[in-house]
């Protein structure tokens, strides 16, 4: 247990650190706190009372964003991969908004 919660601080001590290298265990484990957190967040800290909730996520986000960055130094991938991961999705929207195509695709449909 000591030595879960010593990964989770060393991850959100880097936050704002993009150099170096992340092992897988500490950030599947670090992915994974931020997943529980996330999940109760949003179970707790949504709605129109919690007008701060915005900031709060946004803080947890770089934490993880850093950690992935790393864990791409560490993979021997260049931090552009990261970048990558981030805008391709919205490179393939426009993509969404062609009409449907009048020929049988590969579902025959």
């Amino acid at each position: 247990m000591n030595r879960l919660l010593q990964i989770i601080k060393s991850c959100l001590l880097r936050t704002f650190n993009y150099e170096g290298r992340e092992g897988r265990t500490s950030y599947f484990i670090f992915l994974l706190f931020q997943l529980v957190w996330f999940c109760s967040y949003l179970q707790w800290f949504t709605g129109p009372q919690h007008e701060i909730g915005l900031v709060a996520l946004l803080l947890f986000i770089l934490p993880v964003f850093s950690c992935g960055v790393r864990r791409i130094n560490d993979s021997g991938y260049s931090r552009g991969v990261i970048v990558l991961l981030v805008v391709a999705p919205y490179l393939l929207f426009p993509f969404l908004l062609f009409p449907r195509s009048r020929e049988k695709n590969l579902t025959g449909r």
